[in-house]
């Protein structure tokens, strides 16, 4: 519907309408109602009058009398053509269609990123703490198995920390209070450098996706150097607003001032709009499946084009169930996308102008490979 204001009155049963559903204000009920009728193709008659949803003879319908309902719901305007049917291959011995409506899309598809979230922060908070080292560059990291699969490997446990620790302590004989290299050395073991693991859990968190194989490498290469740092950007700053964090990151308070600010240019915005996780997710995979990344192939702007548009489509449906200003909500939530690309290009810059003179005088075996790639 092109109305962007929720409606009072379901216009088939008079109660309360939840939004607009196959072009009519509807509540939830006649809503499902509707959809079930039509994929059961059930055919009955009324009993009664065949007036049992006339609002004119009566206060209210009985609800009961399903063919007047349907009659009722064909007759103020619902379009069955407004059902997103998609066509699932079946089991050999069966011959009937399993479809899906543009509801139950959403829901796999935020379904599916819910899935992938739980297992990126799994990974996040397991033991797994590789060096810096050990990540070599970017192409060699694709070449290799994702690493959110090792969180189950990596346990979190209190018996698993209780046996790192005493693994340690037998070793090193720690802890030494004199000894303030040993301290150091015990801070680096006990904690994680934040920005360089998220970046390498997003880096993995993108190859999940079910379109990124289907991208020859050197599209996957512009492709995660394009998108990486502004999810990572996305990821912190709605972990901010998540937890109510003072900082960014509560474990690592060590954010420069002016790297601070850019860092946290999206964080007032998304307290503003009270932004959903679900919102997040479909954000941050619309900021991935950009089809005008400078260099893609022409396959790879055709299938990100797609998947773009796909996923606007059910963001836009999402707002429209879920907000009472649907069509207002998606303009402000897209906007985000555009301070993502300002806050990704800043931080790109200071990297480039700041740090990269610096890093060029340093030996090889000093510097972050795999930051440096994606930088």
């Amino acid at each position: 519907s092109s109305s962007s204001t929720l409606p009072e009155k379901c216009m088939i049963c008079n109660r309360t309408a939840h939004g607009f559903h196959c072009d009519v204000a509807t509540c939830k009920g006649c809503k499902t109602f509707f959809r079930r009728q039509l994929l059961s193709g059930e055919e009955a008659k009324c009993v009664l009058r065949k007036d049992c949803y006339d609002l004119t003879k009566r206060r209210e319908p009985l609800f009961r009398c399903r063919p007047c309902r349907f009659q009722k719901c064909i007759f103020v305007g619902m379009n069955p053509l407004a059902l997103n049917f998609q066509a699932r291959t079946t089991a050999p011995n069966c011959e009937e269609n399993s479809f899906k409506t543009t509801e139950n899309l959403i829901h796999d598809v935020v379904g599916m990123l819910l899935h992938l979230e739980s297992k990126v922060e799994k990974f996040r908070k397991c033991s797994y703490n590789p060096d810096w080292k050990e990540i070599d560059k970017l192409q060699s990291l694709l070449s290799s198995t994702n690493k959110l699969s090792m969180a189950d490997s990596y346990g979190v446990t209190k018996e698993n920390i209780y046996k790192l620790l005493k693994t340690f302590q037998e070793i090193t004989g720690w802890p030494i209070k004199s000894d303030s290299q040993l301290t150091l050395r015990h801070r680096c073991f006990c904690s994680k450098h934040w920005w360089f693991f998220n970046l390498l859990t997003l880096t993995e968190y993108v190859r999940t996706f079910w379109f990124f194989d289907s991208l020859d490498l050197q599209d996957q290469l512009l492709l995660i150097r394009h998108a990486v740092v502004g999810i990572t950007l996305f990821h912190i700053s709605y972990f901010t607003i998540q937890r109510s964090c003072q900082y960014l990151n509560p474990m690592d308070h060590n954010t420069h001032t002016i790297h601070y600010k850019i860092v946290s240019m999206l964080v007032d915005p998304m307290y503003r709009l009270k932004i959903q996780n679900e919102e997040s997710l479909l954000l941050k995979l619309l900021f991935v499946c950009n089809p005008v990344i400078s260099g893609l192939s022409k396959s790879a702007q055709v299938l990100l084009d797609k998947e773009r548009c796909r996923t606007s489509k059910i963001l836009f449906d999402y707002c429209l169930r879920n907000k009472n200003c649907g069509p207002a909500r998606y303009v402000e939530l897209i906007g985000l996308l555009g301070v993502v690309e300002v806050q990704q290009k800043k931080l790109k810059d200071i990297y480039l102008y700041s740090f990269g003179p610096l890093l060029a005088k340093l030996p090889k075996e000093c510097t972050i490979a795999f930051v440096d790639d994606i930088f």
